[in-house]
């Protein structure tokens, strides 16, 4: 626990808003790409409009 070698993430968030193996698949290549993109503001835009679309399928409850 003391060495830190990369990035944990947990699924209980999203497969509680319904998400599926698909979903996660498809959250792990945006991680992908942003990192690859090494700050391109470019590809980070083009991820946060597809993040934005994916997230207006799955609406979290009691927010609009």
């Amino acid at each position: 626990p003391k060495l830190t070698s990369g990035i944990r993430l947990g699924s209980p968030a999203v497969t509680t808003l319904g998400l599926a193996t698909g979903e996660m698949k498809q959250i792990a290549g945006w991680i992908d790409r942003v990192l690859t993109a090494k700050g391109s503001e470019t590809e980070t835009a083009a991820v946060k409009r597809e993040v934005r679309e994916l997230c207006a399928k799955f609406r979290m409850p009691g927010l609009q």
